[in-house]
């Protein structure tokens, strides 16, 4: 047999990666080709709207000597405070004292046991940057532990927590008004959840003005005190006409941070345009055979308010699935939870056991029906979505 021939050399040449971890340059330059200039956006907070706790501030100092000890202390040199403000893809907007600039992530963090952990920026994260004047961004080394932070469960038998936003003073919750009964179960779990994040709630409830008639509105909104308990501001407006907005802004003093949360269709980007008091934000008509809404904010983002804090805005959710919240289950409905921890059995799920201290209260008038009948039902929910997980999911 004659001799093989031989194989030419391949003229290919390996990918360039920039400084940061993660895509080629080719794809990096495309994606930031795409993305809004920084100078072209508006509203966007700068750094002296936000505030790092002490404990985050101790944080960074640990942070730059890490970096001193594995890249020199020229790299730590660069390193500097920011906190994400915007996520678009896989390129963070950060602000910094005296700039706000895109950022990537560092090779090792990109590819080390914070990304494996699922640690990686969001809205609100505060950051150890370094932002060196010979790179065209900033390049993110650590994300610096959160005070809270609000998240959903996500996937089915095995999932994962897909984090929104970190280090929030607040959680509005929006609901929009219509001309028949509100619901309740939407508002019910989103209370679980921010509960359950450690942040204060509040609720504010949008389209007023498509109330029928001032007893029908009332109704409305005694239900939803009852069923948000003491401590839950609620708040009605209605952006066409301009009410209630000062009562939002009070919600958000200056220098916390608030996450609007509803469901696309809500009004909440049309309420946060009434607040900034320009349209800034894109909205869209809700459609008329269900009054579901469409997806128009499509990047998470903090915008800062005229004369007070400043709002997390993220794509409306169509699903707030509720796996590992008793915690949440227990803060929202403190009164329930507490007769629940009296039942005879351990696992009562407060039907027709008997020594039920739940039913037995109900019985005598004790809890309010409205409260009840949400606990119940999401109690349920996390009964059934305990029994899909795997055993190896960890909660």
């Amino acid at each position: 047999m004659g001799k093989r021939p031989a194989k030419s050399r391949s003229t290919k040449q390996p990918r360039r990666r920039s400084h940061g971890g993660g895509a080629s340059r080719a794809s990096r330059d495309e994606i930031l080709a795409g993305l809004p200039a920084v100078d072209e956006l508006a509203n966007v907070p700068g750094f002296g709207d936000v505030r790092p706790s002490d404990e985050q501030l101790a944080a960074f100092e640990g942070a730059r000597e890490r970096v001193a000890s594995r890249l020199g202390d020229g790299a730590a040199a660069t390193l500097t405070l920011g906190c994400v403000v915007r996520l678009d893809r896989s390129f963070p907007l950060v602000a910094c004292e005296g700039v706000t600039l895109r950022a990537e992530h560092a090779v090792d963090f990109a590819k080390g046991a914070a990304a494996e952990a699922g640690i990686m920026p969001t809205v609100g994260d505060w950051v150890a940057v370094a932002v060196d004047p010979t790179h065209d961004m900033g390049v993110i080394h650590e994300v610096l532990p959160r005070r809270c932070a609000f998240a959903r469960w996500r996937g089915g038998k095995r999932g994962e927590f897909q984090t929104l936003a970190a280090n929030l003073d607040e959680v509005i919750i929006v609901a929009a008004l219509g001309e028949g009964e509100l619901a309740l179960a939407r508002i019910a779990r989103s209370l679980v959840l921010v509960r359950d994040c450690g942040c204060r709630a509040s609720v504010v409830l949008t389209k007023a003005d498509r109330k029928g008639t001032a007893e029908e509105l009332e109704c409305d909104v005694e239900r939803v005190r009852r069923l948000a308990g003491e401590g839950v501001d609620v708040v009605v407006t209605s952006s066409a006409e301009g009410e209630g907005l000062d009562d939002v802004r009070a919600l958000v003093p200056e220098r916390t941070i608030a996450l609007i949360l509803g469901e696309s269709g809500a009004g909440k980007s049309t309420l946060l345009n009434a607040l900034l008091g320009q349209d800034a934000l894109a909205t869209a008509a809700v459609r008329e055979r269900d009054d579901m809404g469409r997806h128009t904010t499509v990047a998470r983002m903090m915008v800062k308010l005229p004369g007070a804090g400043v709002i997390c805005d993220a794509p409306g959710l169509r699903s707030l699935p509720l796996v590992g919240h008793e915690r949440g289950l227990a803060l929202a409905f403190p009164e329930i939870a507490e007769l629940a921890g009296e039942c005879r059995f351990r696992d009562c799920t407060h039907g027709e056991e008997p020594g039920c201290a739940v039913r037995e209260a109900e019985a005598a008038g004790e809890l309010d029906g409205i409260r009840l009948e949400a606990y119940l039902a999401l109690a349920a929910e996390m009964r059934r979505s305990a029994d899909t997980l795997d055993p190896d999911v960890t909660l």
